[in-house]
């Protein structure tokens, strides 16, 4: 009787993983999605926030270390301890950003623009992240479990904190 429910288990779980695999694979491996969020400070206030990565470890809490590459490029230390190169490669000053993963041997890739505009509030920042997602597997959990715009929402409230804290030295 054990050793009949240990087969049904196995093969149950043996289907699980091919199903996440299939339908992972019959995703688009590029995805689109973007938020935006009104700061009650400067554009360049947030602007100087996004441009100056070598300051992200003091107020993303997910990075542990920058180590400049050039004046437009660095490696990210997470959490995690796992290394992402990243590049601004489009940079107009106080209105718009593009960084990039540069690393092509990551299961995922793609990049993120920065948008930022005056409004009567103060700023707005738009994030678009343009990712790509390879791995079959990766492609499933991030569609239907994290969903595209966790990292998105992880960054804005980072950034909210870093907004409040330089609101309190003003």
């Amino acid at each position: 009787m054990v050793y009949k429910i240990l087969i049904y288990l196995i093969g149950f779980l043996v289907l699980l993983v091919l199903m996440i695999y299939a339908v992972g694979a019959s995703l688009p491996i590029e995805h689109s999605v973007s938020m935006e969020r009104i700061y009650k400070v400067s554009p360049e206030n947030v602007y100087s926030s996004i441009h100056d990565f070598k300051q992200y470890p003091s107020w993303r809490q997910n990075v542990k270390e920058v180590e400049e590459i050039t004046s437009t490029s660095w490696k990210e230390t997470d959490a995690h301890d796992d290394v992402i190169t990243f590049a601004f490669i489009q940079d107009r000053k106080n209105t718009f950003l593009e960084s990039k993963i540069m690393d092509e041997d990551k299961p995922f890739g793609g990049s993120w623009i920065f948008e930022l505009s005056s409004v009567p509030e103060g700023t707005k920042l738009k994030i678009t992240e343009n990712g790509k997602v390879y791995s079959p597997v990766f492609r499933f959990f991030s569609k239907f479990v994290f969903g595209h715009s966790a990292t998105i929402k992880e960054y804005l409230g980072f950034m909210d904190q870093r907004i409040q804290e330089i609101q309190k030295t003003k």
